[in-house]
């Protein structure tokens, strides 16, 4: 048998075409990793949400009807008590992170700067799809956090 010497770009074609189908595959499973970062993102923030509207609506209503509360106003406004929306917010972050499928969820603050306004601050970590060693620099997770208020009325 001889060797036949292979002249030009013979037989490098199908290297260029395994290099370039490699590197394709990489970057879909990046993009996909990304994307399922951001759509926990959005999760993180729809949880939020829906924990300042809770915190919103919290009132002391035993310490209202005891009437240790502060009458609304005219326009039916009813202060909010810091302590009573921190608490509804912890109440409530597990059970709706589990809805709508996040990691363990913790509220990092619950507020009410003026009395009306709950503030909501909550965290989360998330892993990246697939554990691909391009995304090595996020092997401990990306932490996300997400801040929402809400007015009582």
């Amino acid at each position: 048998m001889t060797r036949e010497r292979l002249r030009g770009d013979d037989g490098t074609v199908m290297l260029l075409t395994l290099g370039f189908t490699v590197l394709a595959l990489l970057l879909i499973l990046v993009i996909a990793a990304a994307t399922q970062v951001h759509l926990q993102r959005m999760r993180l923030t729809h949880v939020a949400d829906e924990l300042a509207l809770e915190a919103a609506d919290s009132l002391d209503v035993a310490g209202y009807y005891a009437g240790t509360l502060d009458e609304p106003s005219n326009e039916g406004i009813v202060e909010l008590a810091a302590n009573q929306v921190e608490r509804a917010a912890a109440a409530r972050v597990a059970d709706a992170a589990a809805r709508v499928g996040l990691p363990p969820t913790a509220v990092v603050e619950a507020t009410t700067a003026d009395d009306f306004t709950a503030t909501v601050t909550i965290r989360t970590q998330v892993h990246p799809l697939f554990g691909i060693d391009a995304l090595l620099p996020f092997a401990d997770g990306v932490t996300l956090t997400a801040t929402s208020s809400a007015r009582a009325y």
